[in-house]
C-alpha cells in the first residue's frame, strides 16, 4: 500500500465542559449587572427627579407660517397637533401640571383648518379645565376660540350648545372672582344668546330642550322681558315634549301677565291644529320651514295682501294674525 495510515483526529474537547463554563460566566455577568442597577439607580431616580421638565416650549412658527410649512398638507398637520394635544393634556394632568402651551396649539389647528369642528368643541375643556387655577387669560383664550368656531361653522348646533353652557354657566362665576359681577353679567347673556342660537338650530341632542328653557331663565333673572318672551315662545313652537313645554309655560308665566299667556297659548293651539289638519306627520321644527296651507284661487284679485289666508310664510301669518283674538 501507497502512503501511511492517516493520523488520527485531534480530540474535540467537552462540550459539557463548554457549557457549564458559559452559564457560570452568564451568572456572574448577571449579578454584576444587577448589583450596578442596584447600586446607582438610587442617584439616577433623584438626578430624573430634578431634571423633570416643568414649563412648557411652544416650538412652533406663528399660524400663518406654520400654515406656509405645511406645504399643503393643512388638514393632516392639523390632525397630527391635535393627537399631540390630547396626548400632552393627559400626561400633563398626570403629572399634575398645567399645559402652558394648549391655547396657541389650538390656534395653530385652527388657522391650518378653519373647519375642523373638534378642536372647537373642546377648546373650554382643554385649557382651563387642568391641574391648578385657571388665569383670566385662560377664560378668554377658550372663548376667543369658540367665537372662532362658530364664526366658521354658524350651524353647528353642538358647537353652540358648548359655547353657551361655557359663557353661562362654567366661564361667568369665575370671571366674578377674577374681574367682577358686571363682567360676569355680560359673559352670561351672551352664553343665553348663544344657547338661544342652539335652539334655533336644533340638533340631535336629546336634553337641548332643557338647555333652552335654561337660556330663558337666564333672561328672566337678567330682566330681559322681552327676550324671554320672545325666545320661549320659538321654543313652543319647535318642541313636541309636553314636559318641556310645561317648563317652557312656567318660565314665560312668570314673565307676562294673564292675557299675554292666553294669546300665547291660542297661537300655539292655532299651529298646532293647522299642522294636524294639514300635515300631521311632519315635526314641528320641520313644518316652520313649510308654507302655510292656502289655496291659490282664495288669493285671487289686487286685495290679497293682508289677509291671514293668503300668507305665504308663517312669519307673514304671525303678522297679519297679531291682532286677531
Amino acid at each position: 500500500m501507497s502512503g501511511g495510515a492517516a493520523p488520527p483526529a485531534a480530540a474535540a474537547p467537552h462540550s459539557g465542559t463548554i457549557t457549564l463554563r458559559a452559564v457560570v460566566l452568564t451568572l456572574l455577568c448577571a449579578c454584576l449587572g444587577v448589583s450596578l442597577i442596584v447600586a446607582v439607580r438610587g442617584d439616577l431616580a433623584k438626578q430624573f427627579e430634578r431634571l423633570r421638565e416643568r414649563k412648557d416650549t411652544f416650538a412652533l412658527p406663528p399660524p400663518r407660517q406654520t400654515v406656509v410649512l405645511s406645504l399643503g398638507y393643512r388638514s393632516a398637520l392639523a390632525d397630527l397637533l391635535f393627537a399631540h394635544v390630547l396626548v400632552e393634556s393627559g400626561l400633563h394632568l398626570q403629572e399634575r401640571r398645567r399645559f402652558e402651551t394648549v391655547a396657541a396649539y389650538l390656534r395653530t389647528i385652527n388657522a391650518l383648518d378653519p373647519k375642523f369642528a373638534t378642536p372647537y368643541r373642546y377648546a373650554d375643556t382643554l385649557i382651563t379645565l387642568q391641574a391648578g387655577n385657571p388665569s383670566l387669560s385662560d377664560y378668554r383664550d377658550a372663548r376667543a376660540i369658540l367665537e372662532r368656531g362658530m364664526h366658521e361653522l354658524p350651524y353647528d348646533a353642538e358647537l353652540w350648545l358648548t359655547a353657551g353652557q361655557y359663557l353661562a354657566y362654567l366661564a361667568a362665576p369665575h370671571i366674578d372672582s377674577l374681574v367682577g359681577p358686571d363682567e360676569a353679567k355680560a359673559w352670561r347673556m351672551e352664553g343665553a344668546r348663544r344657547l338661544a342660537r342652539a335652539c334655533e338650530l336644533g340638533g340631535s341632542d336629546e336634553t337641548l330642550p332643557y338647555h333652552c328653557v335654561s337660556a330663558a331663565s337666564i333672561f328672566g333673572k337678567e330682566g330681559k322681558r322681552e327676550a324671554l318672551i320672545r325666545f320661549v315662545e320659538r321654543v313652543l313652537a319647535v318642541t313636541d315634549d309636553p314636559e318641556v313645554h310645561q317648563q317652557a309655560l312656567f318660565a314665560l308665566a312668570r314673565a307676562t301677565s294673564k292675557e299675554q299667556m292666553e294669546q300665547i297659548k291660542k297661537r300655539g293651539e292655532r299651529l298646532d291644529q293647522m299642522r294636524k289638519s294639514d300635515l300631521p306627520f311632519v315635526p314641528k321644527d320641520l313644518y316652520l320651514l313649510l308654507t302655510p296651507p292656502y289655496h291659490p284661487e282664495s288669493c285671487l284679485g289686487s286685495d290679497y295682501r293682508g289677509r291671514a289666508d293668503c300668507a305665504t310664510s308663517f312669519a307673514e301669518l304671525a303678522a297679519e294674525s297679531e291682532g286677531d283674538p
